[in-house]
């Protein structure tokens, strides 16, 4: 068996021990910080409390401090500038898949996202059978990149990647003294990436309307009411048509799903739609047609800015469909960043930085219904 290569020298020290073994201890903490049952030597099931005790201890050598000696706030940030680092290079490989696995979650993901992971033998190249009729729209980082690309029948292409960076701010002695759970933790660093990429991929899927070859037909600016039910539903037979009589969804915001009862008297809605509504609070389908839920997003730290424009409602060919080509080159890092000259008593911060890129390429024709007053 290989014999694991440590970073540092205080590493290979703490994985030494024989109550450390380093591959033991990685199962463990996969498993419970991804909400799995773990049991001890003898087959008894672990409490979350003799969890955290056996992280802590752990986490305490890599820090070279004595747990019983109820180390102060100063302390831990002064050893956490020393072995931070450390630290996060034990829990980066938890953190890995809980990033990897958590867009998959989302319903609009799982429908029209093809994924590439590089860390796992994927490559980074995507192939198209047949002329892609729009662009190439890419979402690098923290900026909106979108060049235009024509791809013809039968060519590959790669997604430009893009080093994404996000600052988490932490009290790590809440973990250290077990007023927080390790698995929190975890799911803070992953849940903050997961947010990061999905608002950026919603926004631009959204966007996508904006470069429709045939806006005439395609692209419909009306009020969702009776009275234009028979536009609404020819779009949707249009979008059909041009994709070789195919099946279509509709993609929206929940607010502007929910519009769609407006299209008819609620009398063409069946119970079990009725049904839908009190526990969706929307309908899950109309005249047989999916509605599929992006979420509404802000932007980080302003709650005045909403990243997915509303009152848009996208009709996509659902077949084979999926448009939106991600790249995850699959290492997370975490990195200290605390700025010097911060209070001694903030939370102290890190950089969480991860390699992928994103990439909507619209190959069939497609419906937008603009939402007008």
């Amino acid at each position: 068996m290989a014999v694991y290569k440590f970073s540092t020298d205080n590493l290979a020290r703490v994985f030494a021990k024989p109550e450390n073994d380093y591959q033991g201890f990685k199962r463990f903490l996969y498993d419970y910080t991804h909400g799995r049952d773990v049991y001890d030597e003898d087959g008894n099931k672990v409490t979350k409390q003799m969890a955290n005790d056996k992280i802590n201890k752990v986490i305490f050598d890599i820090l070279e401090l004595d747990p019983d000696s109820k180390p102060s706030k100063r302390d831990i940030n002064r050893v956490m500038k020393r072995h931070g680092d450390e630290v996060f290079e034990v829990l980066e490989d938890a953190i890995d898949l809980k990033v990897s696995t958590g867009f998959e979650e989302n319903e609009f993901f799982n429908e029209f996202v093809e994924k590439k992971n590089i860390k796992n033998g994927d490559r980074n190249e995507f192939w198209q059978e047949k002329d892609v009729i729009l662009a190439v729209a890419k979402v690098a980082g923290d900026h909106h990149d979108i060049t235009m690309q024509k791809l013809g029948e039968g060519e590959s292409f790669s997604v430009p990647t893009s080093n994404y960076a996000i600052k988490v701010g932490m009290d790590i002695d809440v973990y250290l003294t077990g007023r927080k759970d390790w698995s929190e933790l975890v799911d803070a660093v992953s849940r903050a990436y997961q947010i990061q990429i999905q608002n950026d991929m919603f926004a631009e899927v959204m966007n996508a309307g904006t470069k429709l070859p045939n806006a005439s037909q395609f692209a419909i600016t009306k009020e969702l009411s009776k009275e234009n039910k028979a536009d609404f539903d020819q779009l949707i037979e249009d979008v059909s048509a041009a994709n070789d009589g195919a099946p279509v969804v509709i993609i929206g915001l929940k607010t502007d799903l929910k519009k769609i009862t407006a299209l008819a008297d609620v009398d063409w809605i069946s119970n079990s739609q009725k049904e839908q509504v009190a526990e969706m609070g929307r309908l899950g389908s109309y005249e047989g047609t999916t509605l599929v839920e992006i979420p509404q997003r802000f932007a980080p730290g302003d709650v005045t800015k909403k990243l997915v424009t509303p009152g848009k409602l996208l009709i996509m060919p659902n077949v084979d469909n999926q448009f939106v080509k991600f790249v995850d080159v699959g290492e997370t890092q975490i990195l200290e960043s605390t700025q010097k000259g911060e209070k001694k008593d903030d939370f102290m911060t890190y950089e969480v930085q991860r390699e992928m890129g994103i990439a909507t390429v619209i190959e069939r024709y497609f419906g937008v219904w603009t939402i007008g007053s």
